[in-house]
């Protein structure tokens, strides 16, 4: 499980050296930004939805606690990193916090990794559940669905699905927000479970949402374009069948 991390420090050579440190001893955690400022990191944090900051405590301007005092809703994982202060490491392990003393130990950096990935991995696996009682609870609502990737787990609502293409065992989302989603699944299995949410499947290798179709252009044998703009094949032997569910749909 790889987990989406931030390194916020004031002075550039922690920065790298810490990167570092993760590059060549914690393999699933995944550095996806840094920054040498509070402010700076403020922005990442919100931009980035991190899965864990690692939190310089001592910065210019504003401190680590400040910074997370103007965040107000802490939804990541934090690994406080200090050079001193014995009152704050106090307090930080009054609350049962993890903490990095600098210069940065080995196997201290593995220890509090490990602690972070279990409980990353307990609140991703919760909301699975949630997803679940939600799905459960909202017959009439848009609902969502978890799209499983090599690094992460993907929460999308049904209805921000575009379409669906089918490469061999693998089966590609495509969002209204223009992203992107590479699943290890076919598309049989995703048009098992979609058929009954206004999806159609056009082609063998094609499903697409309904809600989302602009058109049917004749020439060219006939194909589907999309609000987002992209033309979708419609295979001989389904054309009638989509259609006429496109018919009734619309």
């Amino acid at each position: 499980m790889i987990i989406k991390s931030i390194i916020i420090d004031d002075e550039v050579h922690n920065l790298e050296n810490l990167k570092r440190l993760l590059e060549k001893n914690c393999p699933n955690v995944e550095v996806v930004a840094m920054a040498s400022s509070a402010e700076e990191g403020l922005e990442l944090i919100i931009n980035q939805v991190p899965d864990l900051v690692f939190l310089d405590i001592e910065m210019p301007n504003k401190n680590g606690f400040e910074m997370l005092e103007s965040i107000g809703n802490v939804n990541f994982e934090i690994i406080f990193v200090t050079a001193y202060n014995q009152y704050v490491l106090q307090a930080i392990k009054s609350c049962a916090l993890d903490y990095l003393m600098k210069p940065i130990s080995i196997s201290e950096l593995k220890e509090a990794v490990l602690r972070v990935s279990q409980v990353v991995t307990h609140k991703r696996e919760n909301q699975k559940l949630k997803v679940l009682v939600d799905n459960l609870k909202s017959i009439n609502q848009p609902k969502k669905i978890a799209l499983p990737t090599t690094e992460e787990l993907h929460f999308v609502s049904i209805d921000e699905i575009v379409r669906c293409k089918g490469e061999n065992n693998y089966t590609m989302f495509f969002l209204t927000n223009g992203t992107s989603i590479l699943v290890s699944r076919t598309l049989k299995e995703w048009d098992d479970l979609l058929s009954s949410h206004q999806f159609i499947r056009t082609h063998q290798s094609h499903l697409i949402n309904s809600i989302h179709v602009k058109s049917y252009v004749k020439k060219d044998g006939g194909y589907i374009l999309m609000n987002d703009g992209s033309m979708v094949s419609v295979s001989k032997h389904k054309k009638e069948q989509a259609l006429s569910k496109l018919a009734s749909v619309k």
